[in-house]
């Protein structure tokens, strides 16, 4: 047993399978659908992610090129196919053949990429609920530090009133006034960071940045919406929403729930690639798999820990492994 897990830890510090993996993980987030194929022996196997935007997953059944189906596409999935639209550089895998996973695949009908309905077959990203939401942060980011680097702290409200009061004595008429404002403005809209104005009868009075609307408010409004979108921060909606900490422990605990759901299918998707090695190495399926440290273990201290080791609630040997230190015999 522990020859073949020694095996199985080499290897995967050869292949830099936990990258491959972190990698599952991402795309798993960002595309809903994670479908890899399996490259190499049983020294170099590796996983070489499909790009999902040229990549159809398809029922037992279906014919392959079909753009007009009468009913939404539906499991059991049969094939995976590469450039269906194109039968030059079309390619057909058995779903068997590669490695691949979803994320809340049934909670809606999804479009595959040739606009076909599915339902059950692909995921749902992460990103689509927080899209309007990072796009519109980073309208944010660049418009106001576009503003700032023009403006300073502000925009500037010019007023000419040495051309009012000849405008005012009929020295100057009200068209030529405004020919004459157009100009100046032209000539001085590229003004760089921090320029002076220098003019004579001219009042530049700074304008308040914010405006009707708090910017920054409204920045870190969709940064937390963001935040919460990809579960970076306890979810805070409905009944768990408040300042008490016994809301902001139950909205942790639903995030966590979400989260540990989101690591039990990476762990499924990781351990069926785990499964195709050993059949490579002709070992029987499922004897070694991956496990991942609970999410919502809490914390430790090493104070704590050495407390607990000096009361006898802990041996050396798990002092030691906690610490990330080798253990005799293993």
């Amino acid at each position: 047993g522990s020859k073949i897990i020694k095996d199985f830890e080499r290897w995967s510090s050869k292949v830099n399978f936990l990258e491959q993996v972190q990698t599952l993980a991402r795309l798993l987030c960002r595309d809903g659908t994670y479908v890899a194929l399996p490259n190499g022996n049983a020294e170099t196997f590796s996983l070489i992610p499909l790009l999902m935007q040229n990549t159809t997953i398809l029922p037992e059944d279906f014919t392959v090129g079909e753009m007009n189906p009468k009913e939404i596409l539906t499991p059991p999935t049969g094939s995976i196919v590469i450039n269906e639209s194109d039968k030059a550089k079309r390619k057909i895998l058995k779903i068997s053949d590669v490695v691949c996973g979803s994320y809340n695949a049934w909670d809606t009908v999804q479009k595959d990429p040739l606009k076909r309905d599915t339902y059950g077959i692909y995921g749902a990203s992460m990103m689509e609920p927080i899209e309007l939401s990072i796009r519109n942060l980073l309208n944010i980011n660049y418009g106001y530090v576009s503003f700032v680097k023009k403006y300073g702290n502000g925009r500037y409200l010019i007023d000419f009133k040495l051309l009012e009061k000849l405008v005012e004595q009929e020295i100057v008429s009200i068209e030529d006034a405004q020919n004459i404002i157009d100009a100046w403005l032209d000539e001085h809209k590229y003004l760089s960071e921090n320029e002076d104005i220098a003019a004579v009868g001219l009042d530049v009075i700074p304008v308040d940045a914010k405006g009707s609307l708090d910017v920054m408010s409204f920045k870190k409004s969709l940064e937390t919406d963001i935040q919460i979108g990809l579960l970076q921060s306890p979810l805070s909606m409905g009944d768990t929403k408040g300042s008490t900490y016994a809301a902001g422990y139950v909205s942790e605990e639903d995030r966590m729930v979400v989260l540990e759901g989101l690591q039990h299918i990476v762990r499924n998707i990781a351990n069926s690639a785990i499964n195709m090695r050993l059949r490579l190495m002709d070992k029987t399926e499922d004897s070694v798999w991956i496990e991942f440290e609970e999410l919502s273990r809490p914390q430790l201290e090493s104070r704590d820990v050495i407390e607990w080791y000096n009361s006898g609630v802990l041996t050396k040997e798990q002092l030691l492994k906690w610490g990330g230190f080798p253990v005799e015999g293993e």
